[in-house]
């Protein structure tokens, strides 16, 4: 394994379980980022739509596992209410990958980044502000 890898395993095997949520959001949120890039470039050029594709897969595939892991009966309200907005995200990403859609995918990317915020209010809850400080200084910039 190359450092990068080593690095990102060491990350995710030390993380916790609200930390592991809000890393699924900034690599979604770091997809939609690719996708838009790549409509812009262009979707002439064929490594433009397949670096779309691949990326607005990424999104959807975590979207995905974000409502699979929901657990109702200790979430309730808010799992159901997650629950829901995952899919509506799913359907727009959906949608937004067929007609190239870039409005749509920075909503959809505003969002993802509201629910980051409020998943990291919730670790600093749950955690604390020190430890979860501590892991970010230890991520670095």
């Amino acid at each position: 394994m190359n450092p990068a890898e080593v690095y990102l395993q060491n990350m995710v095997e030390n993380a916790n379980p609200i930390r592991l949520i809000i890393m699924l959001y900034d690599k979604a949120i770091s997809c939609i980022e690719e996708a838009v890039e790549a409509i812009e470039s262009g979707l002439e050029e064929l490594e433009n739509v397949k670096r779309k594709a691949e990326n607005l897969t990424r999104v959807t595939d975590i979207l995905i596992v974000l409502k699979a892991s929901l657990d109702e009966e200790k979430g309730k309200e808010i799992a159901k209410n997650l629950d829901e907005i995952y899919e509506v995200l799913i359907n727009e990403t959906v949608r937004a990958n067929m007609v190239n859609d870039k409005e749509t995918l920075l909503k959809i990317k505003e969002v993802l980044e509201e629910l980051r915020e409020a998943w990291e209010e919730a670790e600093r809850n749950v955690y604390g502000k020190e430890e979860v400080s501590a892991k970010a200084d230890e991520r670095g910039p």
